[in-house]
């Protein structure tokens, strides 16, 4: 099969990296697969190195201008039209919304989409939801199919109208990876995240300044993104410079879990994350907070610790619970470790979403 990949932008994020995994896979399996996407980010780069086709958007990006956006739309309606793909597959809301009315205009034969989590769970007003709530439900009209990534992300959708027969779930999955050896013994809580406000990482550090007195620890946070400058400021004004440690952008970030301690995911909105399943993979003991797909993956107390959103002080519990109790921390690892070799193999996400394209 000919298989088009479509996603908005080339950092690599957990949906690039879905979408990498899958690029990949496809054409290890013997099809012609290209992928298109916006930018020139560390995607592109990783694609290349695979010998993936890379067909570059110029004008696509996640904030919204008319002007660009009709451009975008014009180049996928004229790249589909070129390349006639028998697979479209999208990723992200910008270029699902324009790419799957695209792929419809063109004629494809099957436009797959995947929605990694919906922007109407963000911190936004009413407005703004009920017009992102109406976009997505054009998308997954558009679509020949609809992979949720968690049975919340389906069911925050499936009550739109005709679209129930359009949705199925699969989950996000991870392979076998290396580890750095570690070469520091100070307890150390982690996290790998965007930095973003959805993400809450503001919330830890404020937990972060109350759990810390007292103790040697340190809090590590690898990644890049638009709060940098925000977050190293309350950093600074929360008096807490000498322990948090921000790495900024780790390629392959994962190798790096074994450095950590405790590895922490505070987010105000999830779908299915990666950065979580791969912290479990390396048997880690995970705090999470109870948003999106995580309760799928956490079982409090089981092979995990769950706590609310934005709610700093039930971080300093669950630090300090863990920070006590190696045999905790142990015990939760390996349960959670189980967890994900056997509910999110990446063998299981690349058969069920191949399926999808017969």
């Amino acid at each position: 099969m000919k298989i088009i990949y479509g996603i908005t932008k080339s950092n690599f994020g957990g949906a690039q990296r879905y979408v990498f995994e899958l690029a990949k896979n496809a054409q290890k399996a013997g099809n012609d697969v290209a992928v298109l996407c916006g930018g020139h980010g560390s995607l592109v780069e990783k694609l290349k190195l695979e010998n993936i086709r890379v067909i570059s958007l110029p004008d696509l990006e996640r904030n919204m201008s008319i002007t660009k956006d009709f451009k975008s739309f014009l180049f996928i309606l004229k790249t589909l039209k070129r390349e006639k793909p028998d697979i479209f597959h999208t990723n992200s809301s910008k270029m699902g919304g324009l790419g799957n009315f695209a792929g419809r205009l063109a004629c494809i034969k099957k436009i797959i989409f995947t929605g990694h989590g919906w922007a109407f769970n963000e911190n936004r007003n009413w407005l703004s939801k009920l017009i992102i709530r109406k976009f997505i439900w054009y998308t997954i009209i558009f679509s020949h199919k609809t992979i949720c990534v968690s049975e919340k992300t389906k069911r925050d959708v499936s009550w739109m109208p005709f679209i129930k027969k359009k949705l199925c779930v699969i989950y996000n999955g991870v392979e076998n990876f290396e580890l750095v050896p570690r070469t520091d013994s100070t307890f150390t809580v982690g996290a790998i995240s965007e930095l973003h406000k959805v993400k809450g990482l503001d919330i830890l550090l404020r937990a972060w300044r109350d759990f810390i007195q007292g103790k040697q620890a340190k809090l590590m946070i690898i990644g890049e993104g638009e709060e940098r400058k925000n977050l190293e400021k309350l950093v600074s004004d929360l008096k807490i410079s000498d322990s948090v440690i921000f790495r900024g952008f780790v390629d392959n970030a994962r190798t790096q879990l074994s450095t950590f301690d405790i590895f922490v995911l505070p987010s105000r909105s999830e779908a299915m994350p990666y950065a979580l399943l791969e912290a479990g993979f390396a048997g880690l003991p995970v705090i999470a907070t109870k948003v999106g797909g995580i309760p799928e993956i956490i079982e409090n107390e089981k092979n995990g610790l769950l706590i609310e959103k934005e709610n700093p002080k039930q971080i300093i519990e669950a630090l300090n619970k863990l920070y006590e109790n190696k045999n905790l921390r142990d015990t939760l690892g390996t349960n959670l470790k189980q967890t994900i070799s056997t509910k999110f193999s990446i063998s299981q996400m690349l058969q069920k979403t191949f399926d999808t394209y017969k």
